[in-house]
């Protein structure tokens, strides 16, 4: 009978083959692919999402949270906004900004505006706010070809201008004196500069219309003319609209779009190409106009000439038929005093 195998003891030295083995970590096991479990795992990362901006969507339209700045910037832009492409026809009459319809001219009160140019104003980048429309007098424009918009005379000058902002991020009138009158206080003579904003808040906030909010598609037009700037909003000549007349305040408001470091580049960019076309064009309307004229002068002179040879020839006719009753009278009176034999004649 065979004894057992006698097991080596602990304190036997171990040779160098044996010590590098078991400082040597044993070989990590094979890793299984995990594609079915990965895939699984996004797409309910991709569910949950969609749940959850599903669920703020849905809270933020069904109830009062959709007055948030948060439910807003969810709804502009994940749903589309609704706002139609044009509200006017694409004709003559129309200029098309970024998307947005403009009409051509403006007329508020006795004086026509025509359409400048103008851009988008964009906050953090990222969601359009509203587009800019610059409307301006025949004033302004003193060359057919002007090298650059003279946008110095632009926000210094009396001279009769607007412009219009078209919606396209809903927010109430608050929201929108607040935003005006950040940028414009630096800009207003200190002395009087509170007096002022606090005037355009009124303006602004007062209006029956703004009081329900501002949505996608309403517009807030701001004139100036000789120092004095009117609020309307729907219309340019809207029977509500508010007259201001704060000095300094239409200077300081188009400076915001287009002094030398203006609060938004897109404006003034804008209207540096904006403005030549429009002089371009208004030089063309007067010059065809001014031929016109000329024309329809010529024509009528032409027309005039065969009416007037006929009243002409009437006339001789007529003074012809007078001469020869004259002397028809002359002669029967002669032969009358011949037959008579004269004065102091015999019969």
């Amino acid at each position: 009978m065979s004894s057992p195998a006698a097991t080596p003891s602990k304190d036997w030295p171990a040779s160098e083959v044996d010590l590098e083995a078991a400082a040597t970590p044993p070989p990590p096991p094979p890793r299984r692919r995990c594609w079915g479990r990965c895939c699984l795992a996004a797409f309910c990362s991709i569910a949950v999402m969609a749940l959850a901006i599903g669920g703020s969507l849905a809270l933020c339209s069904t109830s009062s949270l959709a007055e948030c700045k948060l439910c807003r910037g969810l709804n502009y832009l994940l749903l589309p906004s609704g706002e139609p492409a044009s509200n006017l026809p694409h004709d003559a009459s129309t200029r098309i900004l970024n998307g947005v319809a403009f009409p051509s001219a403006l007329a508020v009160g006795d004086e026509e505006l025509w359409f400048s140019g103008g851009g988008d104003r964009y906050e953090y980048g990222l969601v359009k706010v509203y587009t800019a429309a610059s409307y301006l007098s025949r004033d302004y424009f003193h060359e057919c070809d002007p090298a650059e918009a003279p946008f110095s005379e632009i926000v210094a000058s009396g001279d009769a201008k607007m412009m219009v902002l078209h919606m396209h991020y809903p927010a109430s009138i608050d929201e929108v004196a607040e935003s005006i009158n950040k940028h414009l206080a630096p800009r207003l003579p200190q002395a009087t500069a509170a007096t002022t904003l606090r005037h355009l808040s009124g303006a602004l906030t007062s209006n029956k219309i703004a009081q329900g909010g501002l949505h996608p598609g309403d517009e807030i037009f701001l004139s100036c003319e000789a120092g004095t700037m009117s609020v309307a909003f729907g219309a340019a000549d809207d029977a509500s609209k508010k007259a201001l007349s704060e000095p300094g305040l239409c200077e300081a408001f188009w400076g915001i779009y287009l002094s030398k470091s203006p609060v938004f580049d897109a404006v003034k960019e804008g209207m540096a190409r904006g403005f030549p076309e429009r002089a371009a064009a208004l030089c063309g309307v007067e010059a065809e106009a001014l031929s016109g004229g000329w024309a329809q002068d010529l024509a009528a002179s032409a027309a005039a000439l065969p009416q007037s040879a006929a009243w002409s020839a009437a006339a001789l006719e007529h003074e012809a038929e007078v001469l020869e009753h004259t002397v028809e009278e002359d002669l029967s009176s002669l032969a009358a005093k011949l037959r008579g034999g004269g004065p102091g004649g015999e019969a």
